[in-house]
C-alpha cells in the first residue's frame, strides 16, 4: 500500500509541511527538555600519533535546550576496556537542529553540528555533583527524514573522565572544575603510619580526595577537590603527614612520548598494501 494521497509524505514534501515539523520539534524541547551547556573542544597541541590532544582547553559555553532521550547510570550495557571490564554511564540526547545553528553555529561559525569530543555540562546535580559528559557520537539521521528533511541531532555521551584540560569559558561554576577534580602525585615526609587504598584525605583548607595509591611515601590522590597546600599536612582523620613536594618522576628518555612522537614518521605508515592479505 502506498503512502497517504493527501499527504506528500516523500523526499518532496512542501516546505510548509517541513517548516511545521521544525516549529513542533523546537516547541516539544522547549516545553519536555532542559537547558544545558554546550563546550566545544578547542584544541592545543593535537597529535597525530596518539589521535588526541591532551592539553585541549574549552574556552566558551554556550546554553541551548535539549530533549533527554535516555540516561543510563552504572546500569548500562557493559563493554571490555583496556584494563578490563567497564560499565559506561551514558547519556542520549537530542537537539533541533534549527536551534542548533542559531545558537551554537552563529557564535562559533565552523561548528556546524555537535561534534564528538565536545563537552554537555548538566548544572544541576545528578548525584553528589554536577555532571559533565562528552560527546561520543552523534547520529545525523535520527527519524531518517521525515517528510524529506531532517530535524534533530541525536547525540549520545558518556561520562567525562577529566584528564588536565584547562576551563575557559567565564563560567565560574565549569571553570572552577579543573580544580575540583583531577588526580595529583604527592611526595610525603617519613612518618609513623600510611595511608590506605580508597582513605578519604583531606586539609584544613577544604582539600579533599581519595588515595588510589601509596608506595614509598609517594600518595596518589584522585576525585581532588578545591586546590591542595603543600605547607598543610594530609590526614585521612587518623593518620596525619606533611608534604615534602609535589611529586614529579625523573623522565626517562626511554620510554618518553616525546621519543615515540619524534620517530612517528617511521611508525606510521600511509602505505595502503596490506600486509595480510590472503595470497
Amino acid at each position: 500500500m502506498a503512502t497517504n494521497q493527501y499527504f506528500t509524505s516523500n523526499y518532496d514534501a512542501f516546505n510548509a509541511e517541513q517548516e511545521l515539523i521544525h516549529q513542533l520539534n523546537i516547541e516539544h524541547t522547549k516545553i519536555m527538555g532542559i537547558d544545558l551547556k554546550y563546550l566545544p573542544r578547542t584544541l592545543v597541541n593535537f597529535n597525530e600519533l596518539y589521535g588526541e590532544d591532551p592539553n585541549s582547553a574549552f574556552n566558551s559555553a554556550i546554553v541551548l535546550e535539549f530533549y533527554i532521550k535516555s540516561y543510563q547510570g552504572f546500569i548500562s550495557n557493559p563493554i571490555i576496556a583496556k584494563v578490563g571490564l567497564e560499565i559506561p554511564e551514558s547519556l542520549i540526547i537530542s537537539c533541533s537542529r534549527r536551534r542548533f545553528t542559531e545558537t551554537v553555529t552563529e557564535t562559533i561559525s565552523e561548528i556546524s553540528r555537535p561534534r564528538e569530543g565536545d563537552l554537555i555540562y548538566i548544572p544541576y546535580p545528578v548525584d553528589e555533583r554536577k555532571r559533565v559528559f562528552e560527546i561520543s557520537f552523534v547520529n545525523q539521521n535520527e527519524n531518517f527524514s521525515t517528510l524529506g528533511e531532517r530535524y534533530t541531532w541525536e547525540i549520545t555521551c558518556t561520562a567525562f573522565k577529566f584528564n588536565g584540560e584547562e576551563f575557559n569559558t567565564g563560567d565560574s561554576d565549569i571553570d572552577l572544575l579543573d580544580d575540583k577534580y583531577y588526580t595529583v602525585q604527592l611526595l610525603l615526609n617519613p612518618s609513623v603510619g600510611i595511608f590506605n587504598i580508597n582513605d578519604i584525605i583531606t586539609q584544613s583548607n577544604g582539600f579533599t580526595g581519595k588515595v588510589i595509591n601509596y608506595e614509598n611515601n609517594i600518595v596518589t590522590i584522585s576525585d581532588a577537590k578545591n586546590s591542595y597546600d603543600l605547607s598543610l599536612p594530609l590526614s585521612n582523620g587518623v593518620v596525619s603527614k606533611t608534604i615534602n613536594k609535589l611529586f614529579n618522576p625523573t623522565s626517562n628518555n626511554t620510554n618518553d612520548n616525546k621519543v615515540i612522537n619524534d620517530k612517528k614518521p617511521f611508525i606510521v605508515t600511509t602505505i595502503e598494501t596490506n600486509d595480510f592479505r590472503d595470497w
